[in-house]
């Protein structure tokens, strides 16, 4: 059977001004795990250790199973809110094996939080205790109501273990989740506010919750303080555990996956864990929850949400002491640096950024008013070109403009020009010249960004021309440089940069189309 290890049991809740954090070996107090059955010898998952005793940081027990597998990725939660993966980035290794357990303070992922970390380390028999060479425990995922861990070595089947849990990590999960429902709680009874979904987002970004519409500051403001004010009362938290079966008449949320009702042996009954903030909330849910709200220390609201699926909205927020800290670090960075750049304090920020916004689109609408006043002139310079080329009765009008612009809007100037020409090819009598027109921009191999710029090419003219110069164009440069097409008007996109000697294949191009 497998044997928790020792803790002593905390004879009152912790209050807000204590440190729960402290200590890994803090227990639960008694009135935490509300169990209405005995526990079988074989914990499955709804009992596990780390579900009736959340603050065990350690537990010794039995392999009873090790089989060699392919490795699978970090898996993501999908609780009973469609929750997110909160699961930190890791390489798959090459070789894993799964191992279960008789009993385990390891979560595995579900009800939007993700699966604890750890390690198992093996028990040397007649050596009192003597450790073996720990397998590491990359994630604990469910599988029916079995706990299967992802181990780095193989442990063989009955050896004595001790099971060991990555606390921060477990504490951060705990913070985000039992934070979860206390905020929801909130929305829910003060503000008519139901919780759609939520997600735990990886640390140390804040988390969300979707609600049905965007509260307002005030509302924000107000779930905030009341949130803080039950974590400063030290609101008590426990855990009714029920199985879920025809006599108990129990039954399971219809959000609960199918492969966790029932067991194909029918000898291990789903279990039914109902955690409840006391004279707040009651919500089946299947993740590890601390003993108190006064673990938390904090909760915090961004004050900015994001509209989505309608009037949907989404709230964000983060709870207890690290996982605020590292975030308001992480923006105070982001702000200092902006402010070095910008050149001013952070108050000042904000004032300096509205400027320069303003500056940039004052830049913009004289870049493109320029922009214009070129394009007339290119137009007019083309159009001399062509007319002068054209002295003879029934000679094609034709030109080449051949541009270098380091830009990726590089095909917006060249209809530009395009546009500037179409008033002097409506002018032509109708029994007069054919005419085409090659215009070509982009990075040449003396621009700054050449390596990663790109190019474009607007054949226009008459139809038949222009059909034929864009196939042309795709001939002597190759699909690969050059993809394009069009009737009438025949855009291209170049691939890379122009090199030496481009301008003279488009010429030869012009010249033979239109000779």
């Amino acid at each position: 059977m497998a044997t928790a290890s020792t803790a002593q049991p905390l004879s009152s809740l912790v209050h807000a001004t204590s440190t729960p954090h402290a200590s890994s070996s803090t227990a639960r107090p008694s009135t935490y795990a509300k169990l209405t059955f005995d526990l079988p010898e074989r914990r499955y998952v709804g009992i596990l250790a780390c579900q009736r005793d959340p603050l065990l940081s350690t537990l010794e027990t039995t392999v009873t199973r090790c089989d060699k597998v392919a490795p699978v990725p970090v898996a993501k939660g999908k609780g009973k809110k469609g929750a997110a993966d909160a699961a930190k980035a890791e390489d798959v290794p090459a070789d894993e094996w799964e191992v279960e357990l008789l009993d385990t303070v390891l979560f595995p992922e579900g009800g939007g939080q993700n699966s604890d970390s750890g390690r198992l380390v093996p028990l040397v028999e007649g050596q009192d205790g003597q450790a073996g060479e720990p397998a590491i425990v990359r994630q604990v995922l469910r599988r029916n109501l079995d706990a299967v861990h992802y181990v780095s070595k193989p442990i063989e089947v009955g050896t004595k273990v001790r099971v060991e849990v990555d606390m921060e990590r477990r504490r951060d999960l705990m913070d985000q989740h039992t934070g979860q429902h206390l905020l929801s709680a909130v929305f829910e009874q003060d503000l008519k506010l139901d919780t759609l979904s939520w997600s735990l987002q990886k640390f140390p970004e804040l988390c969300y919750v979707e609600l049905p519409r965007a509260p307002t500051a005030d509302e924000i403001a107000y779930v905030q303080k009341r949130c803080n004010d039950l974590i400063g009362e030290a609101r008590p938290i426990s855990v009714k555990f029920e199985l879920a079966t025809a006599e108990t008449g129990v039954q399971l949320g219809e959000k609960v996956p199918e492969d966790y009702r029932a067991d194909e042996s029918g000898e291990r009954p789903p279990v039914q864990r109902t955690v409840i903030i006391d004279e707040l909330d009651e919500n089946p849910c299947c993740g590890t929850h601390y003993p108190s709200l006064a673990y938390l220390r904090t909760l915090y609201i961004s004050p900015n949400t994001t509209s989505i699926r309608g009037t949907n909205a989404r709230v964000y927020f983060a709870v207890g002491a690290p996982r605020l800290l590292a975030y308001l670090s992480s923006i105070h960075t982001a702000a200092r640096e902006a402010a070095l750049a910008a050149g001013c304090a952070i108050p000042d920020l904000p004032a300096k950024v509205e400027g320069l916004v303003s500056g940039v689109s004052d830049v913009r609408r004289n870049q493109k008013r320029l922009a214009g006043e070129l394009a007339s002139w290119v137009a007019k310079d083309l159009w001399e070109q062509a007319s002068k080329a054209a002295a003879g009765e029934g000679k094609t009008l034709k030109a080449l403009s051949f541009r270098e612009e380091d830009a990726t809007n590089s095909l917006e100037f060249l209809s530009s020009v395009s546009l500037e020409l179409k008033p002097r090819i409506e002018a032509l009598p109708a029994d007069t010249n054919k005419h085409l027109f090659v215009l070509a921009s982009g990075a040449t191999a003396g621009s700054p960004n050449a390596a990663n710029a790109g190019g474009s090419v607007l054949i226009v003219g008459s139809d038949d021309l222009v059909m034929q110069a864009g196939k042309k164009v795709v001939e002597v440069f190759g699909k690969e440089r050059i993809k394009g097409g069009g009737k009438g008007r025949w855009q291209g996109k170049l691939t890379g940069r122009w090199e030496n000697g481009d301008d003279l294949l488009l010429k030869k191009v012009l010249d033979e189309v239109a000779a």
